[in-house]
């Protein structure tokens, strides 16, 4: 429904355009204005299509109202009221281009012959505008993609190139960077409605980067999360609306204020770490960065860095357990009120269970001892350190793949077209945990098993897109994502084109 003004000192002129207006049942909200100072007051306050004025005005002519109108920025169809006697002023409006008039006495054909008119001109005004906002939002689109492919390979390769297009989302002031996973389809299947949710939350200020089918990067301006507290209300607020909304779990990784390119990606590197406890957690939580490192929402973070061990004790990861327990020993170091039978006993109990699982018992009850002897957390993490070094020299060779590992893969290549194929449906048909199984297949690969899925649906995606001529909507539900415009972002991320870009240049025998 569009809005009309009636601007003219004479109430009883109002009121009879408005009757002719709902005798002929024109789909218009009315309102009135005695004067053009009146008129304009409205104005300021309500968005109007149509302004019928008279001519002749006290205060304010209906020339000197339409000539406010236009110096104010507003382009409603204007219609002047007038009087056959006053064609002087008629010419005046035509250099304010105002076309469409309404002579007195009103003449009901005339009048129904206007409004048809004037209706067509804003039904024509609208779809123009629509036009030019999807256009607009088009490009937009397009160039944010091309700058956020840049700030992630700024983030995740050594190259300081992009420092330009990543100098843009500072403002001038400090950001913070968040990772937000989930392994429950969020991402793939709700992504439109998701993105919208989150510029919504931070009024859309937040730089929103959907990396793969289970990570989005958020970078936050410094005054959103200025306080624990804040921070703690915004990481609260994602995992209500991600529960709420779309019945997934979520996790958070919440990294420190950054003021520059460098802080930016040292952080994120830093943030990526701790993605790998997302495992060991069975419900949404967050991870906030403060001086002593990553805290773990409720509870402190001992059980997740001995969980890791363990995981990496049954893959032989000396390597991995030394970085887990460094991160124990500093988590303990500045930490308050850790009693030294707690931190004796904690570690003692996490060097046999390392033990059992390496099968080198022979060698617990001598580390055991050194741990319960010691005068000094340096002293224990001697011991537990020394034991690993042990164990790394005498670690036999490992066939580059692991079985488990090359049957995860043929897992993944025989189901990469079903869009539930997820970590924990890899992990459950080969029965085992999947943190083991991420663990595992990072360990041995290098690469994540995440990205290891995303990577082959994406190749799948390009053969069917150079060798086919289906839609790219059907090469979506072809390779798994039910979500084509998800799809397509995904796409432009792995490949730097868009699906339709990529078949053109193939079909062109374009070097890719």
């Amino acid at each position: 429904m569009y809005r009309i003004l009636l601007v003219d000192d004479e109430s009883r002129e109002r009121n009879g355009i408005e009757k002719l207006i709902k005798k002929y049942q024109y789909a218009l909200e009315v309102y009135q204005a005695s004067d053009g100072k009146e008129a304009l007051e409205t104005m300021r306050r309500i968005q109007i299509d149509i302004l019928l004025t008279d001519i002749k005005m006290p205060v304010m002519t209906g020339m000197e109202l339409i000539e406010q109108v236009h110096k104010s920025g507003w382009s409603p169809v204007c219609i002047i009221y007038s009087a056959y006697g006053e064609f002087e002023y008629a010419q005046s409006a035509i250099s304010l281009g105002v076309m469409q008039y309404l002579l007195k006495p009103i003449k009901l054909e005339e009048f129904r012959n206007l409004f048809d008119k004037v209706l067509s001109i804003c039904d024509t005004k609208k779809k123009q505008q629509i036009e030019n906002e999807i256009l607009q939002k088009t490009l937009q689109t397009v160039e944010n993609t091309r700058v956020y492919r840049q700030i992630l390979r700024y983030l995740e390769m050594e190259t300081d190139s992009v420092a330009e297009e990543m100098a843009s989302i500072f403002g001038g002031g400090e950001v913070v960077p968040m990772i937000l996973s989930s392994y429950s389809y969020l991402f793939a299947r709700y992504w439109e409605h998701y993105e919208s949710d989150l510029n919504e939350l931070f009024q859309s200020e937040a730089v929103i980067i959907n990396k793969d089918d289970t990570q989005t990067l958020l970078i936050v301006p410094g005054e959103a999360l200025k306080t624990w507290k804040k921070a703690e209300e915004v990481c609260e607020k994602l995992i209500s609306m991600s529960r709420k909304e779309y019945q997934s779990e979520i996790f958070i990784v919440a990294g420190g204020f950054c003021s520059t390119p460098r802080e930016l990606r040292g952080e994120y590197r830093k943030m990526l770490e701790q993605l790998d406890y997302q495992f060991f957690v069975s419900e949404s939580t967050y991870f906030l960065s403060n001086q002593i490192g990553f805290i773990k929402k409720q509870s402190d973070m001992l059980s997740l860095y001995f969980k890791k061990v363990e995981t990496c004790a049954r893959l032989e990861d000396f390597e991995g357990m030394k970085k887990e327990f460094d991160k124990a020993f500093a988590y303990i170091e500045a930490g308050v009120g850790f009693s030294s039978v707690y931190v004796k006993y904690t570690f003692s109990e996490g060097i046999k269970k390392c033990c059992e699982i390496l099968n080198k018992k022979e060698r617990m009850m001598e580390v055991v001892e050194d741990i319960y002897g010691s005068n000094s957390i340096q002293q224990v993490k001697n011991a537990v350190f020394r034991l690993l070094d042990d164990l790394m020299k005498t670690q036999g060779d490992r066939c580059e793949e692991s079985r488990l590992v090359l049957l995860a893969k043929e897992f993944i290549q025989e189901h990469y077209k079903e869009c539930t194929l997820s970590v924990a449906a890899v992990s459950d048909e080969l029965h085992i945990t999947a943190a083991y199984l991420s663990t595992l297949f990072k360990v041995e690969t290098g690469l994540n098993i995440v990205k290891y899925i995303s990577n082959y649906r994406i190749e799948k995606a390009k053969e069917l897109l150079a060798t086919t001529n289906i839609r790219v909507g059907d090469v979506a539900e072809q390779v798994g994502y039910l979500n084509a415009s998800y799809f397509i972002s995904l796409f432009r991320n792995h490949t730097g084109y868009s699906p339709a870009k990529y078949r053109e240049r193939v079909l062109n025998e374009t070097d890719i």
